[in-house]
């Protein structure tokens, strides 16, 4: 979207027509309001390339079956709003209350069926319709897709870009003036950060799984944090991840292998931690460890290879933190069914990985009784209410 939008800028294709639309599904990958309600990030740069796209003849198609994970912008933003059947009412409410339908235009539109729809453009009406049936048969394959856009893109006119002359001009005179290359010389090796970056460093070590929100509090001002982190992230020391949580995204900070180094060197300190893994990885493996041990139960991450081992006096429990559907945890359940455990917990990332994790033990013929699967968005901040 943004080299669209940047290719039509510089071509001055502005235009009341429409040119082109991109049509996107499961469209929280893009529209997230999560990324929308962090204060400290601004606006999201989506949201603002949405607005200016519009005066290039730039159309949006947007659907998602969850309606309350796109952003405000986006759903106050559309010209037309389709709302269809859904069973849950979060998502039933996010649409209607974006189409400001009354009470009784609400009750109509919950009893709605399956190829059943209400519509609305601009500040009109709603209007009940019905959809055509569409049966889709998903049987195109990998080759089938690769030849035929091959056959489209070969068909294209296509010439070699020109170069403006200004452009030109400078390479020659960049040329004339030097005989030889120049050596583009390494990044300084000595780093020096101020007293605030040191400080939020230190913090990183200390408590590595506290959000960069909660972070920024420690300081004068958010500004003062923000930049304290803006400057460990620009020298090479720390990089930023996410992860999604029961109460929304949570933003932690790794050390990298410069990062290990300087805070060996500089801060004396040592970088070493509990578990293994991504930081993302350990954040889980640190919150179900205290939820077992809030429990009054013993736990020792990494024991018996696995990420977490439980004894609650009566059975022992392993669990994995399964961050990608990989051979390997099929390989570490059949490992913990070898040790004997009574119970293997397997938690995981996404929904997409742990469907693919069942799926996978399932065609090896291990007992689905022994494994139980959780997603890692179901152990609350607050760690309450787990089963």
């Amino acid at each position: 979207m943004a080299a669209v939008y940047e290719y039509r800028l510089a071509q001055a294709h502005r235009s009341e027509d429409l040119n082109h639309v991109f049509v996107l599904d499961e469209a929280k990958q893009v529209f997230s309001v999560y990324k929308e309600r962090q204060s400290e990030s601004g606006i999201p740069a989506v949201d603002e390339l949405t607005a200016k796209m519009r005066e290039f003849g730039e159309g949006l198609i947007v659907a998602d079956q969850e309606a309350s994970k796109l952003t405000d912008s986006i759903k106050a933003n559309t010209y037309t709003k389709l709302l269809l059947s859904t069973g849950d009412r979060k998502q039933f409410t996010a649409v209607a209350e974006s189409m400001n339908l009354t009470q009784r235009q609400t009750n109509a539109a919950q009893d709605l069926g399956i190829g059943e729809a209400v519509i609305q453009t601009g500040n009109g009406d709603p209007s009940r319709v019905t959809l055509d049936k569409y049966d889709l048969s998903k049987t195109v394959t990998e080759s089938d897709l690769q030849g035929n856009q091959g056959k489209e893109w070969n068909s294209l006119s296509a010439e070699p870009r020109k170069r403006p002359p200004r452009y030109a001009e400078a390479i020659e005179t960049e040329n004339e003036d030097s005989e030889e290359p120049k050596n583009i010389d390494d990044p300084q090796t000595d780093i020096t950060l101020s007293d605030n970056a040191e400080q939020f460093l230190k913090g990183v070590i200390e408590e590595p799984f506290i959000p960069l929100t909660e972070r920024y509090e420690t300081f004068p001002s958010r500004y003062k944090g923000n930049k304290a982190k803006t400057e460990l992230v620009e020298t090479g020391l720390v990089t930023e991840r996410s992860l999604e949580t029961e109460t929304g995204v949570r933003k932690l900070l790794e050390l990298t292998d410069r990062g290990r180094t300087y805070v060996e060197d500089k801060l004396s300190l040592d970088p070493s931690h509990e578990g293994r893994g991504s930081i993302v990885h350990r954040y889980w493996q640190h919150q179900v460890k205290k939820m077992f041990e809030k429990a009054g139960w013993a736990t020792k991450p990494e024991l018996f290879d696995a990420d977490i081992y439980v004894n609650t006096g009566k059975i022992e429990v392993a669990i994995e933190i399964a961050m990608e559907n990989t051979q390997r945890e099929r390989e570490h359940v059949e490992k913990h069914i070898e040790y004997g455990f009574d119970v293997i917990w397997i938690v995981c990332r996404t929904e997409k990985v742990r469907d693919g994790l069942k799926q996978r033990l399932e065609d090896t013929g291990i007992d689905p009784d022994q494994v139980v699967f959780h997603l890692a968005q179901d152990v609350s901040d607050a760690l309450s209410d787990w089963p």
